[in-house]
């Protein structure tokens, strides 16, 4: 089966049609599962698993978590649709304020060779990130970047019933 998809498309132009075709690649949803444990490097470097690369694109978009001690990885296009979500149901006087809050301590990254993406000082700061290991978790439309320590005090937090009842009340 192949990645992409070739279309055809007719285009009239005055008394002619012209066809032509479109190879479009598809994109499948995002579906970024599972936990992964890799090492943070002294210039806090951090392996993004390969299958996390393939599905997030060439750019990555990683910023804080405002509730947890986390940093959250966006593909580029999944980071636009969050961004204007947000930023669409805020009012303008608050607007700026908000964006200098999220874009000061943000990152539009790509890998290097090997695979990793360099974060910020600030961005490890946020999720008291140092050298030795990190988490990185596959939250569907997104990744998460924890403490290892962290991560673990806040599985080790959750309470399953809760979400047993979340799952029955909306009829999942």
């Amino acid at each position: 089966m192949s990645d992409f998809t070739v279309k055809m498309h007719r285009n009239a132009v005055g008394f002619a049609s012209i066809f032509f075709f479109i190879i479009e690649k598809e994109v499948p949803g995002m579906n970024l599962c599972g936990e992964f444990t890799h090492s943070i490097d002294a210039k806090n470097r951090l392996f993004i698993p390969a299958k996390y690369r393939e599905m997030l694109g060439e750019k990555v978009m990683i910023v804080r978590d405002h509730k947890n001690k986390c940093l959250l990885i966006y593909s580029i296009e999944e980071w636009e649709k969050y961004a204007e979500a947000l930023f669409s149901a805020i009012p303008p006087s608050k607007s700026r304020d908000i964006k200098r809050f999220i874009y000061r301590n943000s990152l539009e990254t790509g890998y290097d060779s090997q695979g990793r993406v360099m974060l910020t000082a600030a961005l490890c700061e946020h999720a008291e990130l140092s050298k030795g290991t990190a988490m990185i978790v596959g939250c569907g439309n997104l990744a998460e970047i924890w403490n290892e320590e962290n991560y673990n005090a806040k599985v080790d937090s959750e309470a399953p019933e809760e979400y047993d009842d979340l799952f029955d009340k909306y009829g999942v």
